[in-house]
């Protein structure tokens, strides 16, 4: 498989989980607000969701791509070979929103985590 494939894949996963992070963030801060759990707020949030991200959609995705491929460029550029560049500049990019995930959405830390095992 070619470099620009691999660049463009690596592009989409990591833009789709920057995105999902972010909606992630969002929702569990606009939740906070409604501590009754009635169905009146489930709509209430759902509703809220809709009018935040319908318009944002458009410029979270484009803002999450430009990043993300600047960010993969620039690691191809520091390392001289644009695979070595791109597989290090990927890893690096997942392991951040593998901690960020684990820490907003299911309330652990991996750091602590690790540290237990050592």
């Amino acid at each position: 498989m070619s470099t620009t494939k691999l660049t463009k894949y690596a592009t989409l996963i990591i833009s789709i989980l920057s995105a999902s992070l972010l909606n992630e963030y969002i929702v569990n801060y606009i939740n906070s607000y409604y501590k009754e759990r009635t169905l009146l707020s489930v709509l209430i949030g759902m509703l809220v969701t809709i009018a935040i991200f319908v318009p944002m959609f458009g410029m979270v995705r484009k803002w999450m791509n430009t990043a993300t491929k600047t960010y993969l460029k620039s690691t191809k550029k520091i390392a001289k070979r644009n695979l070595s560049g791109l597989f290090w500049g990927f890893a690096i990019a997942f392991a951040i929103l593998f901690v960020l995930f684990a820490k907003i959405r299911h309330h652990l830390d991996v750091f602590a985590i690790l540290k237990s095992y050592f």
